[in-house]
């Protein structure tokens, strides 16, 4: 979906209320049109002006013209005030949007936005604090709840007290029930009394509240819950019987199935609110929720779950809280492969395509309209259709793609969307404007010629990939549209309007909610309506039989556009579907935005089998520009998340965003470099047309350069196209190694400027070189086998190693920066620097490495004498120790294998040669407090454990180090404020910027006061004035002078393990019965565990 219709918020004003179609932001959620929530609701926002933020002011703001309506009242510092927001019928939520730092001109300086779901009560209470993003909702009004048909947890709240922010004046509620009377537990942070009832009788049971207020008490009943003026608890437990099938009964790794849930016994009275069924047994979810409207879900299977017959366990709950059990089966199968050019759906190398713009391989369908169109304007149809895909099939082949990604196959509307404009037209060449979901688009040709396209290019074991839309369709289609005077030729006629009556939202005032409003004002399909979604399916679906051909071949997936407009549930529906009729069917979904740490919900849901990636590109161009270390950090994080039920493509460039050579100013060096990255990356690499040519383009509505026709008269000697073969064809050679083998770093570093890695799956390995640099590099690798052959597929070479070691050239960016390896008789362990010195190995699995720093750096007869949660403790006093013989920029070091479960080693130093005499300090130990802690670093003369690489500071100085996802660093920096010699000043701009990089990100070293101990700070993109996260704060400044933070993440950590500062910071004696503790941190922390914790003394030492 073209990106150009998506609104640009967050642009205006202090804080700014977003509400309905007249703000900055637009709402993000709605509510159905069923929904029986109060018409006049309101938010009640409570907001608190910090000191730091005394230039914040409140403000209303209007979408279009982006500019102040009116400024209600400035809030003064440190004093918390309320504001009233009536909200729109059709919402579910408002947006708020944060701006600082006001000008005359209304521009703000640093802005950013917040979601406040709104409650199904007539008031929703929210606490704001300015400059943090995190906002606190009151909780919503409620009848009692049940929960495990066992328990009832009642709750009081008077909503006119609620209503004035008055709830603290009743003194106290008690809740009568079932011949007892309770007294409650007043929640201030939620404004409501509430108590659990345990083994609550089956049956209707009355209830009142006693309520006292002023020293007076009355009875009174639920204002949430009262009928002809009585209270009743109703709890039945059914006798449902639960149970399970799955079709079809046996699958292997590469097919879905769909689980049904049979539920026997419901009654009227007895509804399902959820259903969940235990799939870890398959490598899915313990958890995966189905829908209860639906009873039915796609399930997977990983490929490393062996074959036999697993158990699916279900779980029922009715609405009384009851839990009801039942069991499915399925068989998993061994995969059979069909033929030598099958592969698995993670083993996809994708190549998109815009139809229309590829290749024109018949004239004759040009304009099947007599519109006339003018093909030297840039919106309207250009040619390209089935016949140019099927002409050039041979060259994809040859390319290295497996899969071809098309633009949606059906008619669009044929109208000119800028009719009244006398400059570009632009029509729905992209296919996303659907006019009929039955017919085929004529400008790609006929049936006949869409299954030639299919049926050479499963001729050539290639796979066909059809877009697909089913959250909207084309302009013109509601029925306010038949009213347009003097409409433009092709303009969608009664005919058309009339097929989509009875399923989209009509009306002038559909609003912009995210899934239940208008897309850039398309006409959005009511897909929360049973019967409209069933339509929606059938139409998609029913392509299958209509694609098939006479040799049985038809379309393979489906890429979905527009996924976070549609609800989950049609999604379940819509993936079932195609299950039911090709197990193999898979869907890649378009969910803006969606990245490996945040995939929406969509992943093993039983919605999308992959999404497109929108995080990728940046790590490219963060390891292109030279930050490897961090790039290839994400990658392999990136690797360990993926598998082939949930896996990601990745991309670098698209028909919605500027192309990834245009946004590298030209430079062919590191887009080669990045699309060796992209081939060589687990997941489904996804080639945009042209790209491997060197096209791009601005992504600049209505001409759209990032949408180019292809240039077939760039292929012959294309050196770009060369370097894109040699990468997919050598992927494609290796393709399980690529789409689910393990990568290890190998060597290579920022300072190198260059990088080896390996990718690994069951008894296959490869070796991948990059060079970000000018120059080419002259490389050792370090072999394990005198009688090792290392070959570089990429340019033919044959390396045979001379004393465990192979020397190489690495070339240049543009040259272009790649090596891919194969080694026969052995494996390359490492690479040596120039002087030959070996450059450090990773660490070993289960392994935690040990370095050492003497000032001499003279390390012979040193050793670590080890003991405790190690694999092997060390025997024979003092020869018996494990000797420091590697080395590297720190020092030496040792590698030293744990015991299973190990959480602590105790280890001294000597010189084994001395005996007693040879200790350097005393015995040292190290908490394992992590899987990922494999690191120590200790220094001569010293009993202190690090758990980072020790860096001398200077006094009073303190360095932050902070990862971000895409190591795109750049343009970030540090605002700070609180004990530091110099708090920021003149935002964003003002911001500290990052001193360096190293294995944790990029840091600052920020100067502090004398005897400083707190510090307060935020990270900010100083071009788009955004944070990541909240305002951070640390008060033992005087204790650490290393800190760890991560995108996303408010947490201060003190070392690059999550490990955060504990413990009590201090006491005070506050009255004769009081002490105030404060704490470093609370974390993991509870009342009774404090309690337990807590040793108290006189000033005689006596406890107390």
């Amino acid at each position: 979906m073209s990106k150009k219709w998506k609104q640009k918020f967050l642009m205006v004003l202090a804080l700014l209320l977003v509400i309905g179609g007249d703000a900055v932001c637009s709402s993000a959620t709605g509510q159905a049109e069923t929904s029986t929530a109060p018409a006049d609701r309101e938010v009640r926002l409570s907001i608190l002006v910090r000191i730091n933020d005394r230039d914040w002011i409140f403000g209303r703001g209007h979408r279009r013209r982006l500019m102040i309506k009116s400024i209600l009242s400035r809030m003064k510092v440190g004093v918390r005030v309320s504001r009233h927001v009536a909200v729109a019928p059709r919402n579910e939520g408002i947006w708020i949007c944060f701006a600082q730092h006001l000008k005359l001109d209304y521009s703000p300086k640093r802005i950013w936005g917040s979601l406040i779901q709104v409650n199904k009560d007539s008031l929703t209470q929210a606490f704001v604090t300015s400059g943090i993003e995190q906002i606190r909702i009151v909780p919503d009004g409620s009848a009692p709840v049940i929960d495990n048909g066992e328990n009832a947890m009642f709750y009081y709240r008077d909503k006119e007290l609620f209503a004035a922010d008055a709830m603290n004046t009743i003194e106290k509620v008690e809740l009568q029930f079932d011949g007892e009377t309770h007294e409650m537990t007043y929640e201030p942070e939620n404004e409501r009394f509430v108590f659990l009832a345990n083994d609550i009788p089956t049956g209707e049971h009355p209830y009142t509240y006693l309520v006292t207020k002023a020293g007076v008490t009355t009875e009174v009943t639920d204002p949430y819950n009262t009928v002809d003026g009585v209270s009743t608890l109703v709890f039945n437990q059914a006798d449902l019987a639960v149970s399970g099938t799955v079709a079809p009964a046996a699958i292997d790794f590469n097919q879905n199935a769909v689980l049904s849930v049979d539920i026997e016994g419901i009654t009227e009275d007895v509804k399902i609110s959820k259903i969940v069924a235990d799939t870890s047994l398959l490598g899915g979810s313990a958890q995966l929720e189905i829908d209860p409207t639906l009873k039915e879900i796609s399930i997977a299977v990983d490929d490393d779950i062996a074959a036999g017959t697993k158990a699916i366990p279900l779980t029922v709950t009715d609405s009384y809280g009851n839990l009801y059990k039942g069991t499915a089966e399925v068989e998993v199968k061994t995969r059979q492969s069909v033929g030598e050019g099958d592969f698995d759906w993670d083993e996809s190398v994708i190549y998109f395509m815009l139809t229309d713009r590829f290749f024109d391989g018949d004239a004759s369908n040009n304009d099947p309209y007599d519109l006339n169109y003018d093909k030297e304007s840039r919106g309207t149809y250009q040619g390209g259709d089935f016949k140019g895909i099927t002409d050039k099939l041979d060259y994809l082949d040859e390319l290295g793609v497996n899969t071809i990604w098309i633009s949606p196959v059906v008619e669009n509307i044929k109208y000119d969307v800028r009719y009244y404009e006398t400059s570009e037209p632009y029509y729905g060449y992209h296919g996303y404007w659907a006019n009929n979901f039955g017919e085929l688009n004529p400008h790609f040709g006929t049936m006949e010629e869409f299954h030639d396209l299919i049926d050479g290019a499963h001729d050539r074991n290639m796979k066909i990939m059809v877009d697909v839309v089913v959250n909207h369709t084309g302009y013109g289609l509601k029925e306010i549209d038949g009213s347009v005077t003097n409409p433009p030729a092709g303009y969608p006629s009664d005919a058309d309007r009339a097929r989509f009556s009875d399923l989209l939202r009509q009306g002038a005032d559909v609003g912009t909610d995210e899934v239940v409003g208008e897309l850039a004002g398309l006409p959005d399909f009511i897909t929360e309506d049973p019967n409209v979604r069933k339509q929606i399916i059938d139409w998609q679906t029913d392509w299958i039989e209509k694609a098939t051909t006479e040799n049985g071949n038809t379309i393979d997936y489906f890429r979905v556009d527009t996924v976070k407009h549609v609800e989950d549930a049609t999604w379940m529906q819509f993936k079932n579907a195609l299950t039911e009729k090709m197990p193999e069917f898979k869907m890649i979904g378009e969910a803006w935005g969606a990245k490996v740490d945040n995939t929406l919900g969509y992943l093993e849901t039983g919605t999308m089998d992959s999404l497109l990636d929108f995080g990728f590109k940046e790590t490219a161009r963060s390891f292109v520009n030279g930050s490897l270390e961090a790039a290839n950090a994400s990658l392999t994080a990136r690797n360990a998340k993926l598998d082939n039920t949930a896996t990601l493509g990745q991309f670098l460039g698209s028909h919605d965003e500027e192309g990834f050579l245009h946004s590298l100013a030209g430079d062919k060096g590191k887009l080669q470099v990045a699309a060796t990255l992209q081939a060589t990356a687990k997941g489904q690499p996804v080639i945009y047309y042209g790209e491997e040519l060197g096209q791009t383009g601005a992504n600049n509505y209505p001409q759209y350069d990032n949408r180019y026709d292809f240039a077939w008269d760039q292929v012959e000697g294309n050196e770009i196209l060369a370097h894109y073969t040699k990468i997919l064809n050598f992927r494609e050679g290796y393709s399980k190694v690529f789409a689910k083998g393990e990568r290890t770093l190998v060597g290579g570093s920022d300072k190198d400027q260059f990088l080896l890695f390996s990718r690994d799956y069951q008894d296959q390995k490869v070796y991948v070189g990059l060079n970000v640099a000018e120059e080419s590099k002259a490389v050792t690798l370090t072999v394990d086998s005198a009688d090792a052959v290392v070959t570089d597929a990429y340019s033919g070479t044959e390396y045979t190693a001379t004393a465990g070691k192979v020397n190489l050239t690495l070339p240049g960016k543009a040259d272009p920066g790649t090596v891919l390896l194969t080694v026969e008789g052995g494996n390359i362990t490492g690479v040596a620097k120039d002087n030959g010195e070996v450059v450090v190995e990773l660490v070993p699995e289960n392994n935690i490495r040990i370095h050492y720093k003497r000032e001499d750096n003279v390390y012979k007869n040193y050793g670590a004498w080890l003991w405790n949660d190690v694999a092997s403790p060390s025997a024979n006093w003092p020869v018996g120790a494990t000797m420091f013989e590697k080395t590297d920029s720190y020092g030496a070091y040792i590698d030293v294998p744990l015991a299973d479960g190990a959480k602590n080693i105790g280890f001294l130093v000597m010189d084994i040669t001395a005996g007693d005499a040879g200790k350097d300090g005393g015995d040292k130990g190290f908490t394992i407090s992590s899987p990922q802690a494999n690191e120590i670093w200790i220094k001569q003369g010293s009993d202190k454990v690090y758990t980072y690489e020790p860096v001398d500071l200077p006094a009073n100085t303190v360095r932050i180090h902070y990862t971000r996802e895409a190591v795109d660093y750049d343009d970030f920096g540090i605002w700070n404020w609180g004990d530091v010699a110099s708090p920021s000043d003149g935002w964003p701009t003002g911001a500290v910027n990052f001193d360096g990089t190293d294995r944790y990100g990029a840091y600052p070293d920020i100067k502090l006061t004398e005897a400083a101990k707190e510090i307060g700070f935020l990270v900010v993109n100083e071009k788009t004035q955004e944070k990541d996260a909240g305002d951070k704060s640390f008060n033992l400044l005087d204790k650490f002078n290393h800190l760890w933070i991560k995108q996303g993440d408010d947490t201060v950590y003190v070392s690059p393990y999550d490990e955060v500062a504990s413990g009590l910071g201090s006491a005070e004696v506050v009255s004769e019965n009081t002490l105030l503790l404060r704490f470093n941190s609370t974390d993991g922390f509870t009342s009774e565990k404090l309690v337990a914790g807590l040793a108290i003394q006189d000033a005689d030492s006596a406890a107390l």
